[in-house]
């Protein structure tokens, strides 16, 4: 292993920045997704350069090739198989034309990302063929004099063996291997990260770490993992996300801040990390506010961004946008369910979100669904492997529930991993499963779950989801078909009065109901003002809301998990006085956040038809809260709080 590079002798002297994101840029100047990216190097050089220039210019001391997925299998999927050398080639060579270019030391890092299909057993992929691809991409980077390598967003340890492997048989260069992690600071395999890093470390990676996935808060729940041993051998690198994307229409937005970046950079390097750098959703700015951190921790490397050629300006192309399929308002859902029942007899209910199981084992789950039926809760919802973690089929789980446990259920249902045929193949399973409640929602992007390599799918968004709904309810399939007997789904849509572009929401809530939905769930609310200038909002344009809205509630138990939530989740605005109250109240954090829910409950309570619950499998909270709601629900109505 090299230990006298460049690159080394630079790291030795502290903390290193690197670029960011790469297909986030790509994609904010008009590049589709379903296009090869790495492709550009050949076909749109200059456009590479720009983004490579923008980076130097924020201060980035590190350039990563435009070769993350330039390796037979991911460049086969486009038919380019048979040029993995001349486009890896191309990557470094254009990174090298961008050093030439500015008046800094600039380290060319040859990027390779994982093969996009899993190894054997569980793929066709086998580990010799997978080490023959790895070294391939690697042997051509080195032709074109990459500085050193960069391993990453790779979540299963056998193939970024092969990887090692494979760029260690051919060079002594430095080699960085960031491995991508859940929330439980886990890899898929199960590894914790101190485990990871310590074979990173014996596989010969120089530098180990941790990007792509997660946003800064878990990416600093890994780090600290694997420099928990003090007597660690290792130099760490961390290259979170910009938080969770959320999606908004055919383009992904990502909601981390370069401030909130800014603030994360100083606590990677307090902790000991000493490669900072981006991934998905980042862009120029986050790197530039992290370079004026690093700045101030490390002086004695204190210098100015090098100025750069001006690059060429590349204009934003219109993509297009998924029409809606919807029809009108449904005329015959009288109370096809409880839950449309007492909507509909304007009657107060409370929902209560768990998340399915991970595994087969499914008695804690129902052992907490009936501690949720003994206390009142009238309904439970299923999420659909939100945030794109794998859990238990929602349906499955659900099923569950109704049969054992006898408490009806909300199942969210999302296009995301289904085609056409089977999200109305998986609905009219539904429906026969005896699950009639069904949250139409988007989904979450798949790339930035427990498996980043699958795809998302989306033939449909959640508009085209409700208009699919609506037709099985009145007796036909999405291409017209007459079928045998009608479904009668009570559909529910979503609203978020947090989005970067409100009025774009209102109007797609507006669709949604066009398009059939019955009732209406909210993103998370911690500040009253958002929903009341929302639903005015709406009535400005539409008139009053025409169906129930039930507002999400999701209390917080520290002030860590308000700044999480605030900067890194997609739909989630936390003020700063609720989290200054989190903050003071330290650790009493737990019962500070049940009260501050509380008094948003007071406060909206006369404006709304329920409530959404979402403890984040701490049930106890829900036990804390619902007699609280049930005395409001008493005192107001003058009525018993069974709802029955």
């Amino acid at each position: 292993m090299q230990t006298n590079s460049p690159f080394l002798e630079r790291l030795a002297r502290g903390p290193i920045l690197c670029d960011g994101g790469m297909g986030t840029q790509l994609y904010a100047r008009g590049i589709s997704y379903e296009r090869c990216f790495e492709q550009l190097n050949l076909t749109e050089p200059e456009l590479i350069k720009a983004i490579h220039l923008d980076y130097v210019a924020a201060g980035a001391e590190i350039i990563e090739t435009n070769t993350f997925g330039a390796n037979r299998y991911r460049l086969a999927e486009h038919g380019l198989e048979t040029q993995v050398q001349k486009i890896n080639r191309a990557g470094a060579r254009i990174a090298r034309d961008v050093r030439e270019m500015c008046d800094a030391q600039i380290f060319i890092a040859g990027n390779i990302g994982p093969l996009g299909s899993p190894l054997a057993p569980l793929g066709t992929i086998q580990p010799e063929d997978a080490r023959a691809a790895f070294g391939e991409q690697a042997e051509a980077l080195l032709q074109a004099g990459v500085d050193l390598f960069i391993l990453e967003t790779i979540s299963n340890l056998d193939e970024m063996r092969e990887a090692l492997m494979a760029v260690r048989s051919l060079t002594e260069l430095p080699v960085v291997a960031l491995m991508t992690f859940d929330e439980d600071s886990a890899i898929a395999s199960g590894e914790d990260a101190l485990t990871v890093a310590h074979t990173l470390h014996k596989l010969g990676a120089n530098v180990v770490g941790v990007n792509c996935a997660l946003g800064p808060s878990s990416t600093y729940d890994v780090v600290t993992g694997m420099l928990s041993d003090p007597n660690n051998p290792f130099i760490v690198a961390a290259q979170p996300n910009a938080g969770l994307p959320r999606r908004v229409g055919n383009r992904f937005i990502y909601v981390s801040t370069p401030d909130y970046f800014a603030d994360y950079a100083r606590r990677f390097l307090d902790a000991g990390v000493r490669m900072i750098g981006g991934c998905c959703g980042t862009t120029p700015q986050h790197i530039a506010a992290m370079h004026k951190v690093l700045v101030e921790f490390a002086p004695n490397l204190a210098t100015s961004a090098p100025s750069v050629p001006a690059p060429r300006v590349e204009s934003v192309r219109e993509r297009p946008t998924i029409p809606n399929e919807g029809g009108s308002h449904p005329a015959n859902a009288q109370y096809p369910t409880k839950l449309a029942r007492m909507l509909g007899k304007n009657k107060f209910v409370v929902s209560t979100e768990m998340r399915p199981p991970r595994s087969v084992k499914f008695s804690r789950f129902l052992e907490n669904a009936s501690y949720l039926r003994n206390i009142g809760v009238d309904f439970i919802n299923i999420p659909d492997n939100a945030m794109a973690r794998v859990r238990m089929n929602n349906t499955t789980a659900a099923r569950l529930i109704q049969d054992r446990i006898g408490i009806e259920t909300i199942v969210h249902f999302t296009p995301r991993d289904r085609n056409l045929m089977a999200v109305q193949s998986d609905l009219i399973g539904t429906y026969a499963s005896n699950i009639h409640n069904v949250l139409a929602v988007t989904g979450d992007p798949p790339s930035h779950g427990d498996f980043p390599n699958a795809t998302g799918i989306w033939d449909v968004d959640s508009i085209g989801l409700i208009a699919i709904l609506h037709n099985l309810n009145q007796g036909f399939d999405g291409t017209g078909r007459q079928l045998a007997a009608a479904s009668n789904f009570f559909i529910g849509c979503a609203a978020v009065p947090t989005a970067p572009d409100v009025d774009l929401d209102i109007e797609r809530l507006h669709r949604k109901i066009e398009a059939g939905a019955n009732f209406i769930m909210t993103q998370p609310l911690y500040d009253p003002a958002i929903l009341f200038d929302y639903l005015e909002r709406y009535k400005q344009r539409y008139g009053p809301l025409p169906i129930p809205v039930l507002a999400g509630l999701q209390p917080l138990h520290s002030y860590q998990q308000a700044e999480k939530f605030h900067n890194e989740v997609p739909g989630i605005v936390i003020p700063e006085s609720v989290r200054t109250r989190l903050r003071q109240a330290g650790e009493a954090g737990a019962a500070t956040g049940v009260d501050i829910i509380k008094e948003l409950f007071d406060t909206i309570y006369p404006h709304i038809q329920g409530v959404y619950l979402m403890p984040l499998d701490r049930y106890t909270l829900v036990g804390e809260l619902l007699p609280y709601i049930q005395e409001r629900i008493q005192t107001a109505q003058g009525i018993d709080s069974s709802n029955d």
